[in-house]
């Protein structure tokens, strides 16, 4: 089964499951603005999307629509930081999402033969880099993606990124999970 399809997958089940009555449970009346509006401030652990490998974000609901995140990560050779900001769709529970990404992923040099994701030593070095020079790569990337809110303040965001490296525009399609607990 190819990636795209086990996230697809792994997406529709996270949206069935927490998406029912039975997990809402009895605070299922209160909406969801309500909820952005209560609980601003997040700070949550991503895999994936514009941190490359992992990391810690916080995030701020600006409005119950808008909400701007911070983070920094790792691609586990080399480190990660990140801006977004996101404007959701609000529903019941499950908000879908367009957002806006600037992030640098960089190292000062690595021993490593290879680095992870596929994407930055395919598309955004290329073959053959020498890693134990460095880099430093700017990235920026829109997103779409989808997030369930419970009323307890948690979170969890799934989200599709096309990836333009600044300056020469070479790109490519990423996938970002998200869990964040909101107070």
């Amino acid at each position: 089964m190819r990636a795209s399809s086990k996230f697809g997958s792994v997406l529709f089940v996270f949206v069935l499951i927490f998406a029912s009555p039975s997990f809402a449970g009895e605070g299922a009346s209160m909406q969801l603005e309500a909820v952005k509006s209560a609980k601003r401030f997040g700070i949550g652990f991503s895999a994936g999307g514009a941190l490359a490998i992992m990391g810690i974000v916080a995030d701020v609901n600006l409005s119950p629509n808008l909400s701007m995140g911070l983070g920094m990560g790792t691609g586990l050779d080399y480190s990660t930081l990140m801006v977004n900001a996101r404007y959701f769709l609000l529903g019941e529970w499950v908000s879908p999402y367009v957002g806006l990404s600037f992030a640098r992923w960089w190292t000062s040099g690595t021993l490593a033969t290879s680095v992870s994701p596929s994407i930055l030593s395919d598309q955004f070095l290329g073959a053959g880099y020498d890693y134990t020079k460095g880099f430093s790569v700017f990235l920026l990337s829109p997103a779409v993606g989808v997030q369930f809110m419970h009323p307890m303040g948690f979170a969890i965001s799934a989200e599709l990124q096309y990836l333009f490296r600044m300056m020469d525009l070479s790109n490519g399609l990423y996938a970002g999970l998200s869990v964040h607990w909101y107070f």
